[in-house]
């Protein structure tokens, strides 16, 4: 747990000044009338706030942030945000499946983590809690489908990349992406409940780490 602990730590503050000196950098940039862009800036300092605000709450409001979900939702800021606009990686082919495999497994922990805030019976069976878990993974990225649609359809945006070159494809060709993303979403999900079904096997309370969890005034 001690070490866990320190990992995260150390993935939290490299994410942030990573995140931080591209803020700096697009800003001065734009300050400077050079190739800065606005939506950069705007973008990257969303995701720092984005980074920031989980811990922040815990510490207002004194809980424990479940560290394996932290985690993944560091990683996914990091590769979505910083990569992925302030350097350009989506430009490498299939970055964006690799971001949906990493949603489905930050998913399934979130599924974990909503279960723990219920009561519910904690000698439910390791296979039901993985199945639970990939099926909410997989919901989430069925709305976050039917968002992308939905703009779409109503702002004359290229979200499910059913236009190439101006031209609206046809048949196949404009469900791959959609499919693409949906697939990854559950090979992610599907990759996790794996190890988070042989963990539950070795050890039942590997569960409660994904609960949030309050802690007192002397902690």
């Amino acid at each position: 747990m001690h070490k866990q602990s320190l990992a995260l730590k150390f993935s939290f503050v490299f994410v942030v000044l990573s995140i931080a000196i591209s803020l700096l950098t697009a800003a001065w940039q734009l300050a400077q009338g050079k190739s800065g862009s606005p939506l950069l800036v705007l973008e990257t300092g969303a995701s720092l706030l984005l980074v920031l605000l989980p811990a922040l709450l815990s510490k207002w409001l004194r809980f424990y942030l479940p560290a394996f979900l932290y985690f993944f939702f560091l990683a996914f800021i990091y590769c979505a945000i910083y990569l992925g606009d302030a350097y350009h990686f989506y430009y490498i082919p299939y970055w964006d499946k690799f971001l949906h495999l990493i949603s489905g497994a930050l998913l399934f922990g979130l599924a974990w983590a909503i279960l723990g805030c219920f009561k519910f019976k904690q000698e439910l069976p390791a296979g039901f809690l993985c199945l639970y878990g990939v099926a909410f993974a997989v919901f989430c990225g069925v709305l976050w489908e039917c968002y992308e649609f939905t703009c779409d359809g109503l702002f004359d945006m290229n979200l499910q990349r059913y236009l190439s070159a101006g031209r609206a494809l046809a048949g196949r060709a404009a469900l791959l992406d959609t499919m693409g993303d949906l697939i990854a979403d559950l090979a992610g999900s599907l990759l996790f409940s794996c190890w988070s079904y042989w963990r539950l096997k070795n050890d039942r309370s590997w569960l409660k780490t994904f609960f949030f969890k309050k802690y007192s005034p002397d902690d």
